[in-house]
């Protein structure tokens, strides 16, 4: 059973891995598309979405998602269509243009990785796979209000 030293070391390295995948971002946000833009994309490579959907998921403003959705039209990345389930609304989904892009960039990040993890062994990779697959729904789960929040905010 973790001891509170151990979840402490544990959360610390955490972290600590979640700064330097902080780190990887803003250096890639000098190259290409980058933040909403390729949120939006990576959303769009799993399915087709209305604008709404990819607001909520992205946890920004509509005005925020619209703005950077009508960017990714302009550059061609991006199809808006008729919703043939409501034919009020829009759905959004991937140019071929953007599957290229966002297939082309996911392939050079994991190639770029996978070089940088050379001397690993399979083992290696499939303990830091289980760890970190392992570790991913207790920090999710930390992430939640504590009691005494969750009572403060029933209150109000």
């Amino acid at each position: 059973m973790v001891d509170d030293e151990q979840a402490r070391r544990i959360l610390t390295a955490a972290i600590e891995l979640a700064r330097v995948f902080e780190i990887a971002r803003k250096r890639r946000l000098t190259s290409g598309i980058t933040g909403t833009k390729i949120g939006i994309l990576k959303h769009l490579k799993r399915h087709d979405a209305r604008l709404t959907e990819l607001a909520e998921c992205l946890t920004v403003s509509l005005p925020v998602a619209s703005r950077a959705v009508g960017a990714l039209e302009t550059e061609g990345y991006v199809i808006r269509r008729t919703d043939p389930e409501d034919a009020r609304a829009s759905l959004l989904s991937l140019s071929s243009a953007g599957v290229d892009y966002i297939c082309t960039r996911e392939s050079q990040f994991i190639a770029h990785f996978a070089a940088r993890l050379a001397d690993w062994s399979d083992e290696d990779a499939a303990q830091a796979e289980a760890v970190l697959s392992r570790l991913r729904d207790p920090i999710l789960a930390a992430l939640e209000p504590l009691p005494e929040q969750q009572s403060a905010q029933t209150t109000t």
